[in-house]
């Protein structure tokens, strides 16, 4: 597998999906015990092979539009015996696709370890961060299928087979969290920010990104990697400035909305001095022609940890959103959102919410935003459906009447927090009016539907393909995953996404 580093760009939400970065769901999920949850971030045990046969759903689909030519592998692979093929489109099994447009991270850490150099440098850097002993970093050093070595530095599992031992060993902490790929860094353009995770369940997961990054998808073009760190005297400063100054970013907050337009979400996951950060960085590269900066600050809340939880863009004129976050359906209603027990005790008004806000800065070298600083600040949007609303008018041409909100459950309680929870905002576009959710959602497909959209699932689409259905001729359709197990770990569609090379929109 080689890389070409002139495919990949990204300068939209929607720009048909040409490329993308996923992780099957691997063994390390299947070790998570309740008393470990928050460790993981999880909330709920998963089933690992149910999820894996989910996941298989959002592979095949992605190989049905991004390269059809793998199809007949995996429909080999799906005639088997599903109970024992769950896990089979994982590196390193036979019926493995092995794409060049669905690219899997296992496989790209297995393609730079064959390169001696590279494997030393990346089984001391896991080592030193997990604290590992030297007789462990002898054992995976004098490992020589590179295979079995990704598999182990991804899992954490150290095999008998390789270590001469009774049992398989527990080396390194589970990356469970390894599906969400869109976390784990965002291409604005042809660069590649990378994310600096706000946890230590996923500390491992931007080491090893950081590694592909450089090796394998941008080995040509390391300047086009993007890093954000702390000032170099961080470390000079009290527990309680450190904390204040401490950069954290994860993927799910950050959105190349438009060739000239980047959103970054400050939530539980992206810190403020992050941000800071951000904005100075990509104003000052020049050739990202990045010249306006929406910031949206939400709560530090579990169940909205980024902003994609909260919306995601469907079309040029569409977006879903959670409506608790809607300033105008807030102000509608005049009351704020309440727990169903307190509805229940008739107590409406004993729960308030952190409202949104929203800061957009310009740069001012850009013609239109022409100014004697560095850039501009401006705070007069209401909230988050504002400037959902403001990038369709402005950014898309749309007209202000065509714009349309689709609310996660159908903005009914309590449906709406239910389908939130399961990430009914969470879509990703395969092609503009072409997005992938979850079929646990119900309200939130029936509000789809009233806003024109086709739904279907992937069996029912599966199905028309075989019969000769071209995925590419597909319009303004809801895509639904199952969704029962996929759905415990905390990510939708939009989560499980990186995408490394969409068609340009303009």
């Amino acid at each position: 597998m080689q890389s070409n580093n002139n495919l990949f760009y990204v300068e939209s939400e929607l720009g048909t999906l040409r490329k993308i970065l996923i992780h099957s769901p691997d063994g390390g999920i299947g070790k998570i015990i309740p008393s470990t949850f928050s460790d993981n971030l999880y909330d709920d045990i998963v089933h690992l092979k149910s999820m894996q046969k989910e996941y298989n759903h959002y592979v095949k689909l992605l190989l049905y539009f991004l390269d059809p030519d793998k199809i007949e592998q995996i429909k080999n692979c799906q005639q088997s015996n599903e109970a024992t093929k769950a896990n089979c489109f994982i590196p390193g099994k036979k019926e493995y696709f092995n794409s060049h447009k669905v690219l899997e991270v296992q496989q790209l850490l297995e393609e730079i370890i064959k390169d001696e150099s590279v494997k030393l440098r990346l089984i001391s850097a896991v080592c030193s961060y997990e604290e590992s002993s030297h007789v462990i970093q002898q054992q995976l050093e004098a490992i020589k299928n590179p295979t079995l070595l990704a598999k182990i530095l991804i899992t954490g599992i150290l095999p008998k087979s390789a270590s001469n031992l009774p049992d398989d060993q527990y080396i390194f902490p589970p990356v469970p969290n390894f599906i969400f790929t869109r976390d784990i860094g965002i291409m604005i353009k042809d660069h590649i920010l990378l994310s600096r995770m706000a946890t230590t369940a996923r500390k491992r997961e931007s080491l090893i990104t950081k590694f592909l990054a450089l090796y394998f998808l941008f080995k040509e073009n390391v300047h086009k990697v993007i890093e954000v760190i702390e000032e170099s005297d961080f470390f000079l400063y009290e527990e309680q400035e450190r904390k204040a100054r401490f950069i954290s970013i994860e993927g799910g907050d950050i959105m190349m909305i438009h060739p000239h337009h980047l959103i970054v979400g400050c939530s539980e996951r992206t810190s403020s001095n992050a941000i800071n950060e951000i904005i100075h960085t990509i104003f000052s590269h020049e050739a990202l022609g990045i010249e306006k900066i929406s910031v949206i600050k939400i709560a530090k809340n579990r169940a909205q940890m980024h902003i994609d939880t909260i919306f995601t863009q469907v079309k040029r004129n569409v977006w879903v959103l959670y409506g608790r976050y809607s300033e105008y359906i807030i102000a509608t209603e005049n009351k704020v959102k309440q727990s169903y027990l307190r509805r229940l005790m008739h107590q409406p008004d004993l729960i308030a919410i952190e409202e949104p806000e929203v800061l957009q800065f310009y740069k001012s070298s850009a013609e239109k935003y022409k100014s004697e600083k560095d850039y501009s600040v401006d705070k007069k949007l209401k909230g988050i459906e504002d400037v959902l609303k403001q990038i369709s008018i402005e950014d898309y041409n749309c007209n202000a009447n065509d714009v349309k909100i689709i609310y996660s459950g159908g903005n009914e309680f309590p449906y709406d927090d239910r389908e939130q929870w399961t990430d009914s905002c969470n879509v990703v576009a395969l092609k503009e009016g072409v997005v992938v959710g979850y079929d646990r959602n119900d309200f939130t497909a029936t509000a789809f539907k009233k806003a024109g959209f086709d739904v279907t699932t992937t069996k029912e689409l599966f199905k028309q393909f075989d019969e000769g259905l071209n995925p590419h001729s597909i319009e303004n359709t809801l895509i639904l995953l199952p969704s029962a197990e996929l759905s415990r770990a905390r990510g939708g569609p939009h989560c499980m996404s990186l995408p490394l090379l969409r068609d340009k929109l303009f």
